[in-house]
C-alpha cells in the first residue's frame, strides 16, 4: 500500500489530467496560431472556419435562426438579418471558442460556439433571434412571426 501522501498526489494528478483534457475540447480560439478561427458569418447560425489556408463552412448547433438566403417571407428575412448582425457583433467584441460535434449531411462541421465563455445559442435564443433546435423539423418562421409565407 502506498503512503497516504503518494495517493493524494496521484489523485491530484489524475484530476488535473481530466481537467486539462476537458479544457482542450475548447482550445480552438480565434487568432491562436495553428488552429482554426471563425471567419465570415454567413447568417445567424452558419459561419466559415479558416484553418490555415483553407476555409470550411460550419453550422452552429443548439439553435436555429431565420433564413436570410431563401426566406419564405419578409419578416423572416428581417429577423434573420438581425440575427446575423448580432452574431457578427458578438464575434467582433469577444473571444470566440468552439467545440466540434461532427459533420452534418451537407459536410459542414457542426460546432458549439461560445463568445467570452457564453454560448451563442443561449444569447440568441434569450434575445428572441433564434429558437432552440436539436434536429428534425424546423419551425416555420413566417408562422411564428405572424407573417404570410
Amino acid at each position: 500500500m502506498r503512503p497516504f501522501w503518494k495517493r493524494v498526489i496521484i489523485g491530484w494528478l489524475l484530476v488535473m489530467g481530466l481537467w486539462a483534457s476537458t479544457a482542450q475540447m475548447w482550445d480552438k480560439r480565434v487568432g491562436r496560431e495553428g488552429q482554426c478561427e471563425v471567419g465570415y458569418v454567413y447568417d445567424g447560425d452558419t459561419v466559415a472556419l479558416r484553418c490555415g489556408g483553407k476555409e470550411q463552412t460550419a453550422r452552429l448547433v443548439g439553435f436555429d435562426t431565420p433564413e436570410t438566403k431563401q426566406p419564405r417571407c419578409e419578416a423572416e428575412r428581417a429577423l434573420g438579418d438581425k440575427a446575423t448582425l448580432r452574431l457578427r457583433g458578438l464575434l467582433a467584441n469577444g473571444e470566440a471558442s468552439y467545440r466540434t460535434q461532427g459533420h452534418d449531411k451537407y459536410g459542414r462541421e457542426l460546432i458549439v460556439l461560445k463568445v467570452d465563455g457564453i454560448g451563442v445559442a443561449d444569447t440568441l435564443i434569450k434575445e428572441g433571434l433564434a429558437v432552440a433546435y436539436t434536429g428534425g423539423s424546423r419551425i416555420s418562421w413566417c408562422a411564428k412571426l405572424g407573417a404570410d409565407g
